[in-house]
């Protein structure tokens, strides 16, 4: 087992900062893009930014090259670096795969992600993160579906929830009357005219989208318009498909893009797709989406209700890592047979693909499992292997922790040389009882021989880099703080 130990201290937490194991890197391509000298150049790029990572090579779409030398690793983050045509579905669902399977836990093992473009520059474009303050915090958003506005300092939305609806903070349009409002039940321009004009003058932090999508485009909400995939970048089309504006060739600011709940946008068809137009293009450092049509919405939701559930404490990365780990523990937790599930992606995915699937390889007795049960066995096995992320994994973008009101604080504890101590600490009674759900920390030192000594009523789940909460509320109804001890040995 691979040791990252900083032998220099021995009153290491599992908080500490800038130790080995939160540093280490692995930068993994194929021999096509090695040999290739423009997207050699990018894997270049990531051994440059990255001095401490270590270069991985697989040949013929053979992952399991690499596997036990990855094994041998375990590094914090994992950047998959793939040229356009090479990573569809198909590999999504490898890399999935290959990373729950680097020890003994069903558990997602390191933070991955893949890095992609139109072409080489772009791809660099989309991690060339040196000129970028970390963490990135978000302040100005554009929303397709209602993401609290209070979670920024500026925010425009084109609601989801009622047809024609708009509104913003700090950010509003002429409605026709000559005045800037920043709320509206009809929209006085084509949507898609108003999403190009806002993107130019707020230069956003966050686009986050929701509804029809494809690989070549995503709607306005309730379809009056589009935004659409081109040669010459990203066109603004009415209901009718009529251009309003001129195409968006680029846009430099970086941002971040969740395409949250949109079928089909994170999958990477080849060099003109939304993934690529996005990534270097549109100045996104990263995004997860969906590579498949989606209708259960666990992965993007999820990881979205992950990420702000505490502004500014966990990065997107963070809250895309702790989300799959709890996926795969929902579904351990109804049957662990079916962590063994592999969603054929190969026949065009949809519902009932992966109901067919599941019946002919468990022979599932539906009569006697309850209607929601079943529900979620469906929907987590389509959503663990193809909700993907893109960009440098180890980038830090987090929401603005000035709007978390104080909820709360972690720690982690050295109680013993083998003994921690995780603390949480709400601001006050209501909010302990109130508070809804997990929370997760990403350890900045790995353990081994690990178990739970105390705090089992909370929910815990544990594993060599992560300890989640699923019920983070004091049993004492007066108290303000949970306490979890565990055992691991620091490797």
């Amino acid at each position: 087992m691979p040791h990252h130990k900083d032998h220099s201290s021995r009153h290491l937490t599992l908080d500490s900062p800038n130790t080995p194991y939160s540093q280490s890197y692995a930068i993994v391509a194929t021999t096509s893009t090695i040999n290739d000298s423009e997207w050699n150049s990018v894997v270049n790029f990531l051994l440059d930014r990255h001095p401490q990572a270590t270069l991985f090579v697989y040949s013929n779409n053979n992952l399991k090259m690499i596997h036990s030398d990855l094994k041998a690793a375990m590094p914090r983050f994992v950047a998959f670096v793939c040229q356009p045509d090479q990573c569809g579905r198909l590999f999504v669902a490898q890399c999935h795969r290959l990373m729950r399977t680097l020890d003994n836990e069903p558990y997602i093992d390191a933070m991955w992600a893949i890095v992609t473009g139109i072409n080489a520059e772009y791809a660099i474009k989309s991690i060339d993160n040196e000129s970028v303050d970390q963490p990135f915090i978000i302040q100005r958003a554009i929303n397709f579906t209602n993401v609290d506005q209070n979670l920024f300092e500026s925010c425009f939305t084109f609601s989801d929830g009622k047809k024609g609806c708009w509104y913003g903070k700090n950010c509003g349009i002429d409605d026709g009357s000559g005045e800037e409002k920043e709320e509206g039940n009809e929209y006085p321009k084509a949507p898609a005219e108003i999403f190009t004009e806002k993107l130019n003058e707020m230069q956003p932090d966050l686009l986050v989208t929701s509804g029809h999508g494809t690989e070549d485009y995503v709607e306005m909400p309730w379809s009056v318009g589009k935004l659409k995939v081109e040669d010459d970048g990203l066109v603004p089309l009415d209901e009718n498909a009529e251009p309003v504006a001129p195409a968006i060739e680029s846009s430099t600011n970086p941002k971040i893009y969740l395409p949250i709940a949109n079928c089909l946008i994170g999958h990477c068809k080849g060099p003109q797709c939304m993934v690529t137009t996005f990534l270097g293009r549109m100045g996104v450092r990263q995004m997860c989406g969906y590579t498949v049509e989606t209708w259960y919405g666990r992965a993007g939701w999820g990881t979205l209700d992950t990420w702000k559930s505490v502004p500014g404490r966990l990065s997107l990365a963070d809250a895309y890592f702790l989300h799959q780990a709890r996926m795969t523990y929902d579904l351990k937790s109804i049957n662990p047979r079916l962590l063994h599930f592999k969603f054929d992606l190969s026949v065009y995915p949809g519902y009932t693909t992966v109901v067919d699937q599941l019946e002919k390889q468990y022979h599932l007795d539906t009569d006697n499992i309850d209607d929601k049960i079943l529900e979620q066995i469906y929907g987590l096995c389509y959503d663990r292997d193809t909700f993907v992320f893109y960009g440098d994994p180890s980038f830090i973008a987090k929401l603005n922790e000035n709007k978390n009101g104080n909820q709360l604080t972690t720690k982690f504890l050295r109680t013993g040389k083998t003994t921690h101590q995780f603390q949480i600490e709400f601001k006050d009674v209501e909010t302990a009882q109130n508070f809804q759900g997990p929370i997760g920390s990403i350890f900045t030192n790995r353990i081994e021989n690990f178990n739970i000594i105390n705090g089992f009523e909370y929910e815990p789940i544990l594993s060599d880099n992560f300890l989640m909460i699923l019920k983070p509320n004091p049993c004492d109804k007066n108290s303000t703080t949970i306490q979890i001890d565990f055992r691991g040995t620091i490797i």
